[in-house]
């Protein structure tokens, strides 16, 4: 949307935390036990948390330090009860040894990674990728405080060697758990649920057991996964039990195929490569376009210091795109997806090749809100930054019908993951806004539950009413939305960041997923009545970590045409349309250079709905595409849309009132 968003910064306190070891709970210090490490999210990122807190326990809530993301099958540490009205406690991981523990002495340990396959291993640390050929082998440095992960590829779907350095030892393990199991029980479940694995290569981890004079503990051994529900790894979210520790004097070898076999690969592979130094492009067999370091020693340096430095540098990359005429399908069902007959085509607007966010591109991810720290995340693919997690975000005046959020891999029909319906149905969906009670300005995220309405913060998810008032008194300076502009509403999925894999970049309690990948699709029916205010009701996208943050305040959108992290507009009316009759789009990412869109494109919906189709696709060059159907056209109650419809969506040719 077209208001600025911008950081600020402030000052917050810690607070003693008690810590939960399993279902046991101990008051600060702990016993001597182990630190844990973090689960992968989709992106196999981590993340360590601190906990800063205000003087009453009523507005106590967690923030992270510096690093990524929580999970909850480790031991963690307990952020305080919240308010009497919640009345329960939320868990969260932390490994912030500067802030927490007086680590013994800060140590290194190496890590050796050999390739006993027979192909080229593609060795991702959710930065940067190496390749290693078949018999080959590298290694790095993993300095005290260091947390992550390592791969074969950057897709998802991947085996995960998982190291925490802290606290004097070093905890590893493998996961094997598909992506996107949230609360599964079972290996079998998750994967039923998913349709997803978290398996692509066998590995092991052994530790040098005659690289130190420490004592080992029986906990310190080789683990070895060479299948996807292999009994050394985690399985599922709750697969207690699986985390290792060696001294932290101790090297270790990772090897991928430890048995010499090359039948356990997979394909499966994300479209998207985030980086976090200078990088060149090589070949590789089983990602798309990894960025790939010349020199081992370049890789290896940056772990020194536990920390990673992003590249001023980028490249920028072009795409062609080939628009065909609009043909009408019949609205058919096949198998368990449809596809639509009647669906008209009002009006569109598309975003394709540079304009989609194809150009590699920097952002500034926040890793701290009370000093508003930000660390430069490099990212390269088709579709820019919405290839990670996004939200959708609604301004009053406005009624809101349906909405349907769809995910797809190339070729593949597109897949109903979430819903919301005005006639009292949600599925995997929460409805959230910036009115959280407990929100001090600095110490957390402003983001809550919303009432049904929008107008403040509910105690717990609620099923939305399907309007958004327009602005209550608009001469009110600053009043913020249902006061001096429209009632907002911010759409997530119902995975809170703790109870899965955490989430990218800062975020508190009342975190919550987005939506990931680069192929989905959002799908809302809306009408936009005349207000009486400042009438100025819009539809908008922001990558996740915006809202996580604060929405208004310190986050990675960065401000005006400098778009950061990205946003979306879909359909806003804007305040230079003076008839206040008609929508707007643009596009907003990275440093600004490219910032697409197009005022005024279509007519605002007044007296009747319409429906929006949103189409973020990174399957080929780069394309988002915005398509107004009639209020009727779409069936909110399929679970799939045929890859054949979404494509001839994509197909037609662009018609709005700009052309």
């Amino acid at each position: 949307m077209s208001m600025a968003l911008h950081r600020q910064r402030s000052v917050q306190t810690a607070a003693n935390p008690e810590i939960s070891l399993g279902h046991r709970r101990w008051a600060w210090p702990p016993p001597p036990s182990p630190l844990p490490l973090a689960r992968h999210d989709a992106h196999g990122t981590r993340s360590a948390h601190g906990y800063e807190s205000c003087p009453s326990i009523a507005c106590r809530r967690p923030a992270p330090c510096s690093l990524l993301h929580p999970i909850p099958h480790f031991p963690t540490f307990l952020a305080g009860e919240e308010s009497d009205s919640i009345n329960m406690v939320r868990v969260f991981l932390a490994l912030s040894a500067a802030v927490f523990l007086a680590a013994p002495v800060a140590a290194s340990v190496s890590v050796s990674f050999a390739n006993s396959c027979s192909y080229e291993i593609d060795l991702y640390d959710n930065s940067k990728t190496e390749t290693i050929s078949a018999g080959g082998s590298t290694s790095r440095t993993l300095a005290d405080g260091y947390n992550g992960m390592f791969r074969h590829g950057t897709g998802d779907e991947a085996t995960l060697a998982e190291f925490s350095i802290t606290g004097g030892y070093t905890w590893y393990d493998i996961s094997a758990i598909p992506p996107g199991s949230g609360s599964c029980t079972s290996h079998e479940a998750c994967e039923e649920l998913t349709g997803k694995t978290g398996y692509n290569v066998a590995l092991s981890i052994a530790p040098d057991t005659s690289s130190t004079s420490a004592t080992i503990p029986s906990s310190c051994a080789t683990i070895t996964c060479d299948s996807s529900d292999c009994a050394d790894a985690y399985l599922y979210p709750t697969d207690d039990g699986k985390v290792h520790d060696c001294p932290d004097s101790m090297a270790f070898t990772v090897t991928f195929c430890p048995d010499g076999s090359s039948s356990t690969t997979s394909s499966a592979t994300s479209s998207s490569t985030t980086t976090t130094t200078t990088t060149t492009t090589a070949p590789a067999a089983t990602t798309s376009t990894p960025a790939t370091y010349t020199s081992t020693a370049d890789v290896a340096s940056d772990y020194d210091s536990g920390t990673v430095t992003a590249a001023s540098d980028s490249t920028t990359s072009t795409a062609s795109t080939t628009t065909t005429a609009a043909s009408t399908t019949t609205t058919t069902s096949t198998g368990s997806a449809a596809s639509f007959s009647s669906a008209t085509i009002s009006s569109s607007f598309v975003y394709n090749g540079t304009d989609a966010g194809s150009a590699t591109g920097t952002y500034g991810k926040v890793t701290a809100m009370s000093s508003c720290t930000t660390e430069d995340v490099s990212l390269t693919d088709p579709v820019g930054p919405f290839s990670e997690e996004v939200t959708m975000v609604f301004r009053g005046p406005m009624n809101i019908y349906n909405i349907a959020v769809f995910n797809a891999t190339s070729g593949s029909d597109w897949s109903k993951v979430s819903s919301y319906s005005s006639n009292g149905t949600q599925e995997n969906m929460v409805f959230m806004n910036n009115m959280n009670i407990d929100y001090t300005g600095a110490d957390s995220s402003p983001q809550g539950y919303s009432t049904d309405d929008g107008s403040a913060t509910a105690t717990s998810s609620t099923i939305f009413g399907g309007s958004l008032a327009d602005a209550s008194s608009s001469s009110t300076v600053g009043g913020g939305p249902c006061v001096s502009t429209g009632c907002e509403v911010n759409i997530m999925t119902e995975t809170n960041c703790a109870d899965e894999d955490g989430c990218l970049g800062y975020y508190d309690d009342m975190g919550f997923h987005g939506w990931d990948g680069g192929m989905k699709m959002f799908v809302t029916k809306v009408m936009m009545p005349t207000g009486t205010s400042v009438n100025l009701p819009a539809i908008w996208m922001l990558n996740a970590q915006v809202v996580r943050a604060s929405q208004y305040g310190c986050n990675c959108r960065g401000e005006g045409s400098e778009g950061g992290c990205g946003e979306l507009d879909v359909a806003e009316v804007i305040e230079t349309n003076t008839a206040q009759d008609k929508v707007s789009t643009h596009y907003y990412f990275y440093d600004g250079s490219v910032s697409p869109g197009g005022d005024n494109y279509a007519s605002r919906p007044t007296d009747s709905a319409v429906t929006y189709v949103t189409i973020i696709d990174n399957s080929s060059s780069g394309a988002i595409k915005i398509i107004e159907l009639g209020g009727d056209d779409f069936d909110f109650d399929v679970d799939a849309v045929t890859a054949a419809q979404v494509t001839t969506w994509l197909e037609a040719s662009v018609e709005n009132l700009l052309s």
